[in-house]
């Protein structure tokens, strides 16, 4: 511990030119602050104060004097920077508006605003508002480092060697200001930090050479006489914080853990205490504290208090993150804020700090020296009205009904009352118990001034690889704060999802399914994922339906024949009975129930397009001399089929025909056969139960053993044609619209692999 008293150093007259008044047009206006509105119910009472101010949210405190607190909010969506003044008197705040200028002080009522590049300093005192106090202009070369109440700290260069001079430079009643030389801080000082926090002595911290040879000091400094009281010995690691009381000093260092097993290296810190006049330091190791130069210290009465300052307004976690209290002479801490954004020293040297508590709420806190010894006194003297806990301050966009026909998903948007979160939204469907999670990882309020949680889902499930399901669910968001101070947030709610049935979908969400059996006897659905997949090529989700098929010679998807908002099925037993299952929309099928016998007499039936336009899926068959034979839907479970009604002969040189539903362009559905040279033919529908003129598609298709008329395939509103051969694979015909030219080229698909299990059929 060194004391100094040496000599008087030269002025700054030739460095500082003094500024009597500002001059006509720089002037402080004042104006009464608007109290934010509150977006959420703050979480207690206030703790005895007379008044308590209203500050927004985003507010940090910059310095403290006897009447009342400076405080800033930065917006960062118009990169705005609004200071306030609070009175503790009565909680009224006043705006300082002055443009482009900002705000700072320290230990006072004295209040400097500056513009940036700007040479003058202007000077009020916000005991009286509403007078200009003054203010000093800057020559070139003379730096501003800091407030000390109504005195800057200053430095100045000499051009020729180098030496930098400290000075203390304060306005005096009504005359010129006054420069006080800080003798004491050695000429190849570079100031890092002006703290003032005990009444007449200020710490100025500085560091001394380069790389190996830097040093960090710390000099107690007269804000009057600009004497150095006392200083504490040199030390290399970085300084992070300093405070000063009557009795003692506190600091915290930092210094980095080597790289290791666990990584890099990372920052870790030391606080120190000691009492003044030269005593030994005491060092409490903290450990890892995490990025950024943000650990702050203080000392009231018996006790030092840290933190890590930044708070919920943080992206990662801390153990720093509380105001901490421990006493000098040892013992154990005691937590007195659960976050603190932004602390500073008032002029009876206690702590204003604006933070918050998850009893409390967010808010402005005065920590004080307890009397009687025990722990700091902590006292709410402002509100933000809202609560430390991460909370909604409102739900802005949560859909209840969806119609995935008009979109291919929805947002779901909350308003928080913090920026940073992390979390997931889970959609979970009810009768299925298929979900969707989404991830949220919200950042910092640069990113998300608005504190905005939003979700965008897409209308699908199960990690985005199955199109949602219609009918009921829930949702569940669940977020938690990156800072990891408080509980985590939970919000439910429920929607409907809505579309028009589609056609040859048995699972009801919108997209076709395939349904093929194996050489076991055992069915599966494979439900085709056709929304915008990532390579453009849809893909399928398969699911076992059951086994004991082989007791039938044909089984065919014959779309909505019995009123459900989903496709059914008909199955012809070895004894030529016909059988149907409807379909559940779960994708699966009800129990059996008879149609009737005769239809040993038919070769090939087919179903799923409604050509006479009543609006229930036909049937056809053609039996063994080649009469084609056209059975109407009736939207009758009972009875789903009328009587038969001969369309036309001359069908014995097809060797496959297959409804499509609605692929040449007109409402009705049509129908494709191919004959025994492999040519395919559209049949267009009239509407009446009869087709058009047909129309070639062309040659080559004899390599298929199964064509289905499976619907929209790829999701552009055109009916397509899936192809299947055992050797080859599975394959996408894509519809045109165009009659004469109704299928594009075929394009593979992974619902069955070249080579893999053979199927038969496949419908």
């Amino acid at each position: 511990m060194t004391r100094s008293r040496t000599s008087s150093r030269r002025h700054l007259a030739a460095a500082v030119t003094a500024v009597l008044a500002l001059t006509a047009g720089t002037a402080l206006t004042v104006t009464p602050a608007t109290a934010a509105p509150a977006p959420a119910a703050g979480p207690a009472a206030e703790q005895g104060t007379a008044a308590v101010a209203t500050l927004p949210q985003g507010s940090r405190v910059l310095s403290a004097g006897p009447t009342g607190f400076l405080s800033a909010v930065q917006h960062y969506d118009t990169y705005t920077t609004d200071y306030l003044w609070t009175k503790y008197a009565d909680g009224s705040t006043t705006l300082l508006n002055r443009p482009n200028t900002g705000f700072f002080g320290q230990g006072s009522d004295i209040v400097w605003g500056h513009q940036s590049g700007s040479l003058s300093y202007s000077m009020y005192d916000m005991a009286h508002p509403g007078t200009a106090a003054g203010g000093v202009s800057m020559n070139n070369g003379t730096y501003v480092r800091g407030a000390i109440g109504s005195g800057l700290v200053t430095t100045t260069e000499d051009r020729n060697t180098g030496a930098v001079t400290v000075d203390i430079l304060r306005k005096s009643g009504s005359g010129a200001p006054v420069s006080t030389p800080v003798p004491g801080i050695p000429p190849n000082a570079n100031l890092i930090k002006v703290v003032l926090t005990t009444p007449g002595t200020a710490v100025i911290a500085y560091e001394t050479g380069r790389a190996e040879t830097l040093r960090y000091h710390l000099a107690a400094v007269d804000t009057v006489t600009g004497e150095v009281l006392e200083t504490r010995p040199e030390s290399s690691p970085e300084l992070a914080d300093v405070a000063l009381s009557p009795t003692h000093w506190s600091w915290i260092e930092y210094y980095y853990v080597p790289d290791g097993p666990l990584g890099p290296g990372k920052q870790a810190a030391r606080l120190h205490t000691a009492p003044r006049g030269g005593g030994a330091p005491t060092t409490t190791d903290l450990g890892l504290v995490g990025g950024g130069k943000t650990m702050h210290t203080g000392l009231l009465g018996d006790w030092v208090t840290y933190t890590r300052t930044g708070g919920f307004q943080s992206t990662g976690t801390s153990t720093y993150y509380p105001l901490t209290a421990r006493p000098l002479g040892g013992g154990a801490p005691v937590k007195l804020l659960d976050h603190v954004v932004s602390a500073v020293s008032d002029t009876d040297g206690s702590l204003v700090v604006r933070g918050g508590s998850l009893t409390e709420g967010e808010g402005v806190y005065k920590v004080t020296a307890n009397e009687t010894g025990g722990a700091p006194i902590v006292t709410k003297i402002a509100t933000t009205n809202t609560p430390t806990a991460l909370g909604i301050v409102s739900q802005d966009s949560a859909p209840t009904v969806v119609d995935l026909d008009k979109s291919q998903g929805a947002r779901f948007s909350w308003t928080l009352t913090q920026p940073n979160v992390d979390g997931t939204f889970t959609l979970r469907h009810t009768r299925t118990g298929k979900t969707e999670q989404i991830f949220i990882s919200t950042t910092d309020g640069t990113a998300n001034p608005g504190n905005k949680a939003t979700v965008d889902w897409s209308g699908k499930l199960v990690h985005s690889s199955l199109d949602a399901y219609n009918g009921d669910y829930t949702w569940e968001l669940r977020v938690k704060p990156r800072s990891g101070i408080g509980p985590e947030l939970k919000k439910v709610g429920a929607l409907k999802v809505v579309r028009k049935a589609a056609a040859h979908d048995f699972s009801d969400n919108g997209t076709p399914d395939i349904l093929a059996r194996d050489s076991a006897g055992r069915v599966w659905r494979d439900d085709i994922n056709s929304r915008t997949p990532s390579d453009g090529v849809p893909t399928s989700t398969r699911t076992l339906l059951g086994s004991g098929w082989n007791a039938y010679d044909q089984i065919e998807a014959v779309g909505n024949v019995a009123g459900a908002s989903v496709s059914d099925l008909v199955a012809r037993d070895k004894d030529g009975v016909l059988w149907l299952y409807l379909g559940k929309g779960d994708g699966t099928f009800a129990p059996r129930t008879k149609i009737g016998p005769g239809w040993k007499a038919y070769n090939k039936i087919t179903g799923g397009s409604d050509v006479n336009n009543d609006g229930w899926s036909d049937l056809f068959a053609t039996d063994t001399s080649g009469v084609l034979w056209l059975y109407k839907g009736t939207g009758n479970w009972r009875t789903p089929y009328g009587s038969r009604t001969r369309v036309g002969g001359g069908w014995g040189v097809m060797n496959q025909i297959t409804a499509t539903g609605n692929l040449g362009g007109t409402v009705h559905g049509d129908l494709v056969a191919r004959d025994t040279t492999g040519v395919l033919w559209l049949y267009p529908s009239t509407g009446t139960g009869t087709f058009g003129s047909r129309v070639r598609i062309g040659g080559g298709w004899g390599g298929y053993t199964q064509l289905v008329g499976a619907g929209d395939i790829d999701g552009d509103g055109l009916a397509d044609l899936f192809a299947y051969s055992p050797s080859g694979g599975s394959f996408l015909h894509r519809g045109t619209g165009n009659p004469s030219a109704p299928l594009t080229g075929r394009q593979s698909l992974n619902v069955y692999r070249p080579g893999s299990t053979a199927h038969n059929p496949v419908i």
